[in-house]
């Protein structure tokens, strides 16, 4: 499968997980396990993982991007959907991988949080929850650019 298709195919796929997380402030299981399964199966079939990593790698990504959000979690900042899409995201990009999104997450997390207070003072409203699986997508969707996936060849 052409490395453009799958690309896309993830592009939707985070898309979809940050719209429904601005609509429902969840990110469900179904949708994870929708790319995560067959993420899995891909890796032991061939040996390496749809974007790449072997399996030590997409596991050590998953481990990062688990260990990363389990405090916020503990925390009540983070729902457990969200610590999940990160482990997910962890396995399909490998250690290096994880960092970079996780730096983009939280510059896009900030950016959404004073958005999100500024306006809730401007409408004497206390601030409401912000929904990180946008951030998390946007994070997902720039190492997606950045690794070369989007390449089709001209």
């Amino acid at each position: 499968m052409p490395d453009a298709l799958i690309a896309g195919s993830l592009s939707i796929w985070a898309l979809v997980i940050a719209g429904t997380d601005f609509r429902q402030l969840r990110v469900p299981n179904s949708l994870l396990l929708l790319v995560f399964v067959p993420a899995v199966l891909f890796q032991f079939l061939n040996g390496a993982g749809i974007l790449g990593p072997s399996l030590s790698a997409a596991l050590v990504g998953m481990g990062v991007g688990l260990a990363s959000g389990l405090p916020g979690y503990l925390l009540r900042q983070f729902g457990s959907g969200d610590v999940k899409y990160l482990a997910v995201l962890g396995f399909l990009s490998g250690p290096a991988g994880i960092v970079a999104i996780l730096l983009v997450f939280a510059l896009v997390l900030g950016l959404m949080a004073v958005v999100v207070s500024v306006r809730g003072r401007m409408s004497r409203r206390k601030p409401g929850r912000i929904p990180a699986a946008i951030a998390l997508s946007s994070g997902f969707l720039t190492f997606l650019f950045l690794s070369g996936n989007f390449d089709h060849g001209l």
